[in-house]
């Protein structure tokens, strides 16, 4: 509550105010406790929840429909009932009520909403500025980017080798539909520990996407790139899950595909394309 902004408070506050005088009438003033006025603070009250839950104009529009029910009402009772004790406290005062309940109720959803979607663009910030997937611990997409324009440059200034790895599971949906979330986590996390047994400790290791690994290779041509291609093959293929005293073996689909630099682009975003069209060759 202390972080709502303050003119969420202030129409949270008058809201309750409004409830707080409307209960409050039916203490000071016996006369108004009957059915009808049950009725009338019950149709304020849902009018309330429909509008905190929708924009101004739907809630005006709820609040003129009860107006109108209402004096449609008043009407009646004076032309064919001949009804005319009616007084302002006691009856008047809810065409007014309705409209006032629905701005407030309306205001205080927006706010809340506002205030929601601000929440929600600052963790996407934040999320920006991570470089660490949650889950693997490895870098993730935007740290692939940075770490893969720096080894760029130190590719061309140098003259060094480099080369970089994708691996995507194939079927990734159908393999979480199989062994659910968390088993198919399990999954993720034995085979990063297998590929970080495999590669060295110098090259670098990203979770670009949730079914999609990539690796830049410092000072690694095409031809070390595909050994260590080969035995990621390999380790990948016998990776076991534990499921109680069972060992299952796993049985999923991969591709692997390997890029050697240039040296003369610079433009990640081209080598990230063409490192993923090389899937398309790895059969």
């Amino acid at each position: 509550m202390n972080n709502l902004p303050k003119k969420t408070k202030a129409f949270f506050m008058l809201l309750i105010l409004e409830f707080f005088i409307l209960i409050s009438l039916f203490f000071l003033k016996p006369d108004m406790i009957g059915q009808k006025n049950y009725i009338l603070l019950s149709a304020t009250f849902f009018l309330a929840l429909w509008s905190f839950s929708t924009d101004l104009v739907m809630a005006l529009f709820g609040a003129l429909f009860l107006v109108l029910a209402y004096g449609s009402y008043i009407l009646y009772q004076a032309i064919f009932a001949g009804v005319f004790n009616f007084t302002f406290l006691t009856d008047y005062f809810w065409l007014l009520v309705f409209p006032i309940v629905a701005y407030t109720s309306s205001q205080l959803g927006e706010g809340i909403n506002d205030s929601n979607k601000s929440i929600q663009e600052l963790r996407k910030n934040i999320q920006a500025l991570v470089r660490v997937d949650n889950l693997t611990g490895l870098g993730n997409k935007q740290k692939f980017y940075e770490d893969l324009s720096e080894e760029m440059r130190r590719a061309r200034r140098h003259g060094f080798d480099l080369s970089m790895m994708i691996v995507k599971i194939m079927f990734f949906k159908e393999l979480i539909d199989i062994y659910g979330k968390s088993k198919t986590n399990e999954i993720i996390m034995l085979m990063v520990k297998n590929i970080e047994e495999t590669l060295r400790a110098e090259d670098k290791k990203y979770r670009l996407e949730d079914d999609t690994f990539a690796f830049i290779l410092p000072n690694t041509n095409k031809n070390g790139a595909e050994v260590i291609k080969n035995r990621i093959r390999t380790n990948l293929s016998a990776i076991t899950l534990n499921s109680g005293k069972k060992e299952e073996k796993l049985n999923f689909n991969f591709k692997i595909g390997i890029l050697e630099y240039d040296q003369k682009t610079s433009d990640v975003f081209e080598i990230k394309h063409k490192l993923e069209k090389e899937l398309e060759y790895d059969v």
